[in-house]
Parts: structure tokens; C-alpha cells; sequence
């Protein structure tokens, strides 16, 4: 799991080349990605303070849940990381619109990565265990909780460990488990290059699909993606004249930007209103070996980004749609 500085992982300054780096690739995403703040509707001052305090709850929640998640059984913690997951959505108001069958055993999910909200969503539907950054595994409650859920760590700032990295997740699929990677390596804006934005400005690297080849598991393609819905299926009025009940629209406003404080983040999202995370799981095929894990790679990438097309909200295109109403 790789953010935006100082969050999930590592980006770079904005106008910095993407992608500068094989191990460590860099996000060109800042400021410039994020709509208009006049054209994106907005929680009221009550509503947005009400959001910050549950999700403090739900945090100090996670801390309470310490010292008692080392007495649960593997599959205790994962229904407990579940029903966090989802505390947390809930917390900030925000709706998960879930588009087809998550993995719940043996699979490599590979995903798209837009902001700190997705490791939540994945956690809200599938008992995943995340591929993390070293540095996590020492952060104040976040490091104990996603050890003790499970997360994997991998030490960016030793490339000769990532063999070592790879064996763990292929050892982790061969005991029955989901494991979630993010193949960019860093968070992007979430808009297509084609629509002006920088997203996808780094193809989906390799090394961690090996792990699905070595233990011969399958690998589930997952498109993560952000909108802005009124309750009433579509957008409020606005200075920009959008009428109420038009097409629900992507967002760039919930992405983790490059030199962006996780706080700055956190409060951006908060403010929203009418935030929906669309989880797109591409089904079919669900990619097994024995392949190469380059041709696994480029696979999975184009079935991402081809589930990145619009689908109607009120039609969800998978037969298990899952929304959790804030």
C-alpha cells in the first residue's frame, strides 16, 4: 500500500517526472488535479465537525481494539478489521458502491491507487491483508493495528529485500489468503491522462505479480474510483448552473496529492458531500498461472483501466452490489 508524503507511501514534489524511479515511482499530482471548490458541493461546518469527531471515535475505537486482537483467531481479526473499515466510511459519510464479487480466499487483488480511502474500501469488503511500506509497521496505532491485521511490509529503501517481499506474499496466497497490492506504487489523481488530468502516468509494475505465479493463484483486477452523488441520484445546483437530478460525476477530490499532509486529506474529504467509492472487481478473467508475470502485469492494468468506464449509478454492473449508506 503506497500514498501520496506523508500518508501511504512516497510521491514527489509536483512537476517532478513520473515514474523517475523503477522501486520508488513519484506522482506529478498536486493542487492542479483537485476540481473547483465552488463546483463541488459541501457538508455543512455542524456536519463536517461531526464527521471529524467519529472518525477520532473510530480511531480511538482501533486503539481500544489492540489489545484484543492478539487473542482473536485470524479470521476474528479479519471481521473485526471489516466492521472498522466500515465504521470509518460511515464516520466521514461516505457511500461504498461495490460492482461485482470481491476475492474472499486465495487471490492477488491488484488495484488502482487514488488516496488513503482505498486500503479502507478493500478493507470494508474483502478479509485482505496489504502489502505496506517498512516505515508503517512504526506509526503511532496505525503500525500496531495493520500488523495484527496481517499487513506485509516491504522496505523500499532495499531493493535486494523484494525477492524476500515477493516469497512472503506468494507463502501468504498459498495459505488460502487475499492479499492486496497496489501495482502504480503511488497514489494518482484518478483521472484519465486522455481527460487532462495525470493519473495512470505509471504502468503497473511487475515484481509482485510473480508472487501469484509462484504459488499458482489467481489474479483479481480491481478498479477503484471516486464520484460526487446528491441523494437524489444526482448533482446539486451550483455557480456553474448543473442542474439537480443531472449524471453523478468523478471526482478528483478524494485523491491523495504529492506533498499533501495526510490531515489536508482527511479534511478535504470530510467536507464533501455526497462522496461515493465505487469498488469496479473484474470478475472474468480472473487471471492464473502459468504465466509470465509481465504479461500478468499488462492484463491486469488494461482490465483495470477498461473498468474505469462510467456505468450508471443505480445500476450496478456486478450481481452483488454492496452500498454502505453514511
Amino acid at each position: 500500500m503506497h500514498s501520496a508524503r506523508p500518508g501511504l507511501g512516497s510521491s514527489g514534489r509536483p512537476g517532478e517526472r513520473a515514474g523517475r524511479s523503477l522501486w520508488r515511482p513519484h506522482s506529478i499530482c498536486g493542487p492542479a488535479c483537485l476540481p473547483d471548490p465552488d463546483q463541488t458541493p459541501r457538508a455543512s461546518a455542524p456536519r463536517q465537525l461531526a464527521r471529524l469527531l467519529a472518525l477520532a471515535g473510530a480511531l480511538i475505537l482501533g486503539g481500544l481494539l489492540l489489545p484484543v486482537l492478539p487473542l482473536l483467531s485470524p479470521a476474528g481479526r479479519q471481521v473485526a478489521g471489516q466492521a472498522w473499515a466500515r465504521t470509518v466510511l460511515r464516520a466521514g459519510g461516505i457511500r461504498l458502491d461495490v460492482r461485482g464479487r470481491p476475492p474472499l480466499r486465495r487471490a492477488l487483488l491488484v488495484a488502482n491507487h487514488v488516496s488513503w480511502l482505498d486500503v479502507v474500501a478493500i478493507l470494508a469488503v474483502t478479509p485482505a491483508r496489504l502489502l505496506a511500506k517498512h516505515e508503517v509497521r512504526s506509526w503511532p496505532l496505525i503500525g500496531p493495528l495493520a500488523a495484527l491485521g496481517g499487513t506485509l511490509f516491504v522496505d523500499r529503501a532495499r531493493p535486494r529485500t523484494l525477492p524476500r517481499t515477493v516469497a512472503e506474499v506468494a507463502d501468504a496466497l498459498r495459505a488460502d489468503a487475499v492479499v492486496a497490492v497496489f501495482p502504480e506504487g503511488t497514489t494518482w489523481c484518478g483521472m484519465p491522462r486522455t481527460a487532462g488530468g495525470c493519473g495512470w502516468a505509471v504502468r503497473f509494475r511487475p515484481a509482485l505479480f510473480q508472487a501469484a505465479v509462484d504459488a499458482a493463484a489467481p489474479v483479481v483486477p480491481v478498479h477503484l474510483g471516486y464520484r460526487i452523488e446528491h441523494p437524489d441520484g444526482g448533482r446539486p445546483s451550483g455557480p456553474a448552473g448543473i442542474p439537480a437530478g443531472s449524471a453523478p460525476t468523478g471526482t478528483t477530490a478524494a485523491a491523495f496529492l504529492a506533498e499533501e499532509s495526510l490531515y489536508t486529506s482527511v479534511r478535504r474529504v470530510l467536507a464533501l458531500r455526497g462522496l461515493v467509492v465505487t469498488m469496479t472487481v473484474v470478475e472474468e478473467p480472473w487471471y492464473e498461472g502459468p504465466a509470465l508475470r509481465r504479461r500478468l502485469a499488462e492484463a491486469a492494468e488494461s482490465a483495470v483501466r477498461a473498468a474505469a468506464r462510467p456505468v450508471p449509478s443505480r445500476q450496478p454492473a456486478g450481481p452483488v452490489p454492496l452500498e454502505l449508506a453514511a
